[in-house]
């Protein structure tokens, strides 16, 4: 049985959809064409039966006189087993890739995004041309040459750095001749980068929308305060040892990480946005550039790669960027053994990183945080104003079930914590009495844990 994918097409026979589909996987990716199969993978018998010399024939034409740049060496077929005609398509370098007769233009220039072929736009041509050119963006001079870097020099000189020419050359500020790239056109005061921020409420009515604009340095200091901001916290309490834990909306160092990847990976020869938008129950990001060179599956293996190599070494010296290449890494080992999970997605000129937000349940925003320390059906839910005395009390009470203020006072004592009975009660009263329950009379009575 024959299955359709991201890398595998099936066609009936040999029609001009197979073109399309080989054009398609030479623009974008390695792939597979498999012609004489049905879309639900059985096999179409007619084209089985077809001469298989002529079909030969008719590919071999193809390859000579109807792609353009003409794919040499990086188209293969055969015929298998099953009379099936396997077209293997390797993605070329001097992209795009189209139908000769009608030149490069959208009418024949195609692209592959998911399972479907589609036409590829002006925009994603030209990145193509750019792309097989080996023109890269950030080495480019800058049209723009009257530039200041107030914020650039201030986050160096935090970093005991000195922003001097000769540290510009160096960096890829500027060239050899003294003009600005367009690396430090984006880290100038006068940069034209812009990064959309938004903030949703349940019904996805607009809380908070604003747009950054200036040196990406000071975009990203002011989108992370932003999203710090966002990303709340709420408290766990293990009651096998009585403590503390912090759980964040968006654990580890997720949240940081995929905004950090998307100014350092972010193609800002296309004249798009980064969009970071913040939902009730998730964060979606946005950056403009799809995977450079690499696809999904070899980027969440840990493949690394780097459209902006100068920007992403100049983070680093900032400080900003812990490890080259581990984003994605790290926020999946953030998110281990959540049974909600990032997604990540990417289209020939976007990425996108859905990040869940942990402290949404059931469409509502949760302050606590179900425990099952106990045994497997105690469902707690936890003041965040509960202290460390107050659960040094309830510890107390776990351990010694009947317990009464008196006693409580004295094995505290023994632990070092020194407390009057009045004090205990205040705490019992006021913080932990939904957790507790007084039983008996007042002379033999104690307390007992409840949860």
């Amino acid at each position: 049985m024959y299955v359709e994918n991201e890398k595998n097409e099936l066609k009936k026979d040999l029609s001009e959809g197979v073109k399309n589909a080989i054009v398609a996987f030479l623009n974008t990716m390695d792939g597979t064409i498999y012609v004489g199969v049905n879309d639900d993978g059985s096999l179409y018998e007619p084209f089985i039966k077809e001469d298989q010399d002529i079909n030969d024939t008719k590919i071999d034409n193809w390859m000579h006189d109807v792609i353009y740049p003409l794919p040499t060496g990086l188209i293969k077929y055969r015929f298998n087993s099953d009379g099936v005609l396997v077209i293997d398509v390797k993605m070329g370098r001097s992209r795009p890739y189209y139908l000769r007769e009608k030149g490069p233009r959208p009418a024949s220039v195609y692209v592959r995004l998911g399972r479907s072929t589609r036409k590829a736009s002006e925009d994603e041509i030209l990145t193509m041309i750019m792309q097989s050119k080996n023109y890269i963006y950030e080495e480019d001079v800058s049209q723009e040459q009257d530039l200041t870097f107030k914020a650039l020099d201030r986050a160096f000189k935090e970093n005991n750095i000195e922003l001097t020419d000769r540290n510009m050359v160096s960096l890829g500020i500027k060239k050899h001749d003294g003009r600005f790239s367009n690396l430090g056109f984006i880290l100038s005061d006068q940069s034209d980068v812009t990064v959309k921020f938004a903030e949703y409420d349940k019904d996805r009515n607009f809380i908070l929308k604003k747009q950054f604009t200036g040196s990406l340095i000071d975009i990203y200091d002011k989108v992370k305060e932003q999203a710090d901001r966002l990303n709340n916290i709420s408290a766990k309490i293990d009651f096998r040892t009585f403590k503390r834990k912090e759980i964040a909306s968006y654990p580890g160092a997720s949240l940081r990480e995929m905004i950090l990847n998307a100014f350092v990976h972010a193609d800002y020869f296309i004249r798009s946005n980064i969009k970071i938008e913040f939902y009730a129950d998730h964060c979606r990001i946005m950056s403009p550039g799809g995977i450079f060179n690499a696809t999904m599956e070899e980027i969440m293996k840990g493949t690394q790669t780097y459209r902006n190599h100068k920007l992403v070494n100049i983070f680093d010296k900032l400080g900003l960027i812990e490890n080259f290449g581990t984003g994605i890494p790290r926020t999946l080992d953030a998110y281990k053994d959540q049974e909600k999970q990032p997604i990540f997605e990417a289209t020939h000129n976007f990425f996108y990183v859905t990040l869940p937000n942990l402290l949404y349940s059931n469409g509502d925003q949760i302050n606590d945080q179900i425990n099952d320390q106990i045994n497997d059906q105690i469902n707690d839910q936890i003041n965040d104003q509960i202290n460390d005395f107050d659960l040094s009390i309830l510890k107390v009470i776990y351990e010694n079930q009947g317990i009464k203020v008196s006693e409580i006072k004295n094995k505290l004592a023994t632990e070092g914590i020194i407390a009057s009975e009045d004090k205990i009660r205040n705490s019992i009263k006021r913080k932990i009495n939904d957790k507790i329950e007084y039983r008996g009379s007042k002379k033999t009575g104690g307390y007992f844990f409840t949860i």
